[in-house]
């Protein structure tokens, strides 16, 4: 039977100078080769209509184009912490494993807990949940032998709960007690002993908290029967702990309460990193795999903070899952030394095995010192985000928000056929929490120049205009505004926001502001943007955190973890966080609706002699009733400005959009519990805003806040209001001439 060919991809990197290497790795099934090609993007695939641009993709002949030998690189996906353990568990004198756990889901079947053990070579010892309830997988070297008590923990309840192993002659103890102290239900105590026979070997080279070690048939090792729940203070004893001792394992802050231990994990130890660090003395410290979400409260968070660095002895548990994956694995495929004589702008690998097709994109960043004056800045913090967004493609409430049937393609039901590679920020894991983390380093579906008009698709509607209309440009990404700062933005006098800058990190925040502050300018060509507060890894690219504690309906999680893990901040809004982005940009998002999109009207502030050069040659008073996503220029996602809330008070309101659907009532209810009149003669009805403002410095902010806006560029060859209106801005930005602010 023949196989459907696939061919999937990422990159070690999204950005890269020339003469700098980038690394790609690809996996396919099919035939017998693959083919990849380099090709420079400039105009998106959205579509055949007189007013879509024809989609542009230049081949340029490279070394690592041509054909590749087929090879299927698997994923293993789920978390754990590993320790290097080459000696094994030391079970001479017998072993006492322990720890709290909050197991999430029981019916996952098989899960590790702690230990050794190994299916692939029999080997090891972990204490393990099996059908739901505690056991020991114990291997002997060349079989398993599962020991299974008749204590089950209960699923969202802490439990401490231990092992004791006795290799001659086999004896196992299983302990378990309640940990909640602040529920009226009877709390689970129990203490079973088994005399079954159970030799074991010593299980070396890796121990795992949240899993067990596997090795595939490349020889790579990873993990296996992940855990679903929390896991704090793991611990090893080289000795039988008798039941009194045991009872007082469930202790979690300051020294172990039991001397003695071989290895003694405390979790609330370098929460912002992948480090684990055991505090036994022996230096049995470890990392964790597959970054299982921390910054979570432990069995003894007495809910006095939702801020991990004010109560860290309170948050020293891990939250694993079996679907969690930072980082596919694979091996490289090939490497691309960028050439020198390039120019900046936006590339991809070009995967092709029969009729299936994948691109990785990525950005090639100019040379220092030839920098042009405008820079578009690709918002690779919101496609990590929405990577792979799984919700789309299986949630029957995206029908609801659309008001149509989904639209799917081969490449996005690659996420149905190999759910391994992951999921969103907006989508939950298998135990139903929400995904805190999400990587670019591994493929992502949703991240092409074809497809769906969104985000990376039809931010290419922006690099089309700006080839159409010949403007010298470079492009850089959201993370090498974060991993540097303003000395990224320094060259340029204009930045250039893509369609959806809705992630942003306080390093990108406090860039963009003082490059505007300085005399820089903004076109903010785009809506919800500069929403939500994010971090990126601090060491390893591609990767970010989101958490939603200011939005319940989209963020399945207690009210512990209100800050990022990775850099400590507050995690939530712009606004909830004190920041609100009408302060820089003018305006913010208020809702979105994704069956239509309409226009904007001129307002009387777009008479203003400090608006002229925004209006020259414009005499229509609608702009952008018209428009390749959803007929206008207003829509999909809507900011307007708000003086309460930050827009600076000589911003002016030049156009305003009206007559949006109902499909946006509903949104702004479903998100935020607030509603907006949407009566059309009421000053605060739903719209999206047109804003400028000048700044002290000679800079300048333009703002359309709306996501649709670029999806009207395009119409009648570019020779149209919205098309007219960016070049007027763009242009009067590019004139090195101070802005001026206006007198009081």
């Amino acid at each position: 039977m023949s196989v459907k060919a696939a061919v999937m991809g990422y990159a070690d990197r999204q950005s890269v100078r020339p003469g700098e290497r980038i690394e790609f790795k690809v996996s396919a099934l099919g035939p017998e080769t693959y083919r990849a090609d380099i090709v420079r993007l400039i105009a998106p695939e959205v579509g055949l209509g007189e007013d879509c641009p024809d989609f542009c993709e230049i081949e340029l002949g490279t070394d690592v184009c041509g054909d590749y030998p087929t090879e299927w690189q698997p994923i293993h996906p789920g978390s754990a912490v590993r320790v290097p353990m080459p000696e094994g568990l030391p079970l001479g004198g017998g072993v006492t494993l322990s720890a709290n756990i909050f197991p999430t889901l029981a019916s996952a079947g098989r899960q590790g807990i702690l230990g050794t053990y190994s299916p692939t070579d029999d080997s090891g010892l972990s204490l393990i949940l099996e059908g739901g309830a505690l056991a020991l997988a114990v291997g002997s070297g060349g079989s398993t032998t599962i020991v299974t008590s008749s204590i089950v923990p209960v699923e969202h309840r802490w439990t401490a709960v231990a092992v004791t192993y006795e290799p001659d002659p086999g004896t196992v103890e299983f302990h378990a007690r309640g940990m909640e102290t602040h529920r009226l239900e009877s709390a689970l105590s129990s203490r079973e002993r088994m005399d079954a026979a159970a030799p074991g070997a010593l299980g070396g080279s890796h121990f795992h908290v949240g899993a067990v070690r596997a090795v595939d048939d490349r020889g790579v090792e990873h993990t296996a029967l992940s855990f679903n729940g929390r896991i704090e203070r793991p611990r090893v004893y080289a000795r039988l702990l008798d039941g009194e001792d045991i009872s007082r394992l469930s202790k979690v802050a300051g020294p172990a309460p039991v001397a003695g231990a071989h290895a003694d994990w405390d979790l609330s130890i370098g929460i912002d990193t992948d480090s684990v660090t055991d505090v036994s003395g022996n230096g049995h410290h470890g990392e964790t795999v597959n970054l299982p979400t921390r910054a979570v409260g432990g069995s003894n968070w007495a809910g006095e903070t939702d801020n991990w660095q004010l109560r860290t002895e309170q948050y020293g548990a891990i939250h694993f899952h079996d679907d969690d994956v930072d980082d596919a694995r694979w091996r490289t495929s090939f490497t691309l030394v960028v050439p020198e004589d390039w120019k900046s702008g936006c590339y991809a690998a070009r995967l092709r095995a029969d009729d299936a097709e994948f691109y990785v994109p990525f950005v090639v960043r100019p040379t220092p010192g030839t920098e042009a004056d405008a820079v578009l800045l690709i918002a690779t913090a919101t496609y990590g985000a929405y990577a792979n967004l799984r919700l789309r493609v299986v949630f029957p409430w995206n029908e609801l928000i659309h008001g149509r049937l989904t639209v799917l393609d081969d490449t996005d039901l690659l996420m149905l056929r190999f759910p391994e590679i992951g999921s969103s920020t907006y989508d939950s894991h298998t135990d139903g929490s929400t995904v805190v983390y999400a990587s670019m380093r591994r493929p992502v579906t949703n991240f092409r120049p074809k497809g769906r008009i969104y985000k990376f698709c039809q931010d290419l509607l922006l690099v089309s205009w700006l080839e159409e209309d010949g403007y010298d440009y470079d492009v850089i990404t959201d993370e090498d505004v974060h991993r540097e700062g303003l000395s990224a933005l320094e060259p340029y006098r204009v930045v250039i926001t893509s369609s959806h800058p809705e992630y942003f990190s306080s390093q990108m925040f406090d860039a963009t502001e003082d490059h505007v502050r300085q005399g820089g300018r903004m076109m903010y060509l785009g809506g919800n943007g500069w929403y939500w507060v994010i971090g990126y890894h601090p060491t390893r690219s591609g990767i970010v955190e989101v958490r939603r504690p200011d939005a319940p309906r989209l963020w399945a999680a207690d009210v512990s973890q209100g800050h990022l893990s990775f850099s400590g901040e507050r995690a939530g809004t712009w606004s909830w966080a004190g920041r609100p982005p009408e302060t820089f940009l003018g305006v913010c998002f208020i809702t979105q609706g994704f069956d239509e999109c309409s226009y904007y009207r001129r307002t009387p502030a777009s008479q203003d002699e400090r608006a002229a050069f925004i209006f020259e040659g414009v005499d229509d008073e609608l702009i952008g009733d018209f428009g390749l996503l959803m007929g206008g220029a207003a829509g999909y996602e809507i900011d307007r400005a708000d003086f309460l809330m930050g827009t600076p008070r000589h911003a002016l309101v030049v156009a305003s959009s009206e007559e949006h659907s109902n499909l946006y009532d509903l949104m702004v209810t479903s998100l935020v519990d607030t509603l907006p009149p949407s009566n059309p003669d009421d000053p605060d009805r739903i719209r999206a805003d047109m804003v400028f403002y000048e700044t002290a410095g000679g800079g300048a902010v333009f703002s359309v806040g709306s996501i649709a806006w670029s999806g009207s560029l395009s119409a009648a060859g570019y020779d149209n209001n919205v098309a007219a209106v960016s070049r007027n801005v763009l242009n009067r930005f590019l004139d090195p001439e101070p802005f001026q602010m206006p007198a009081e």
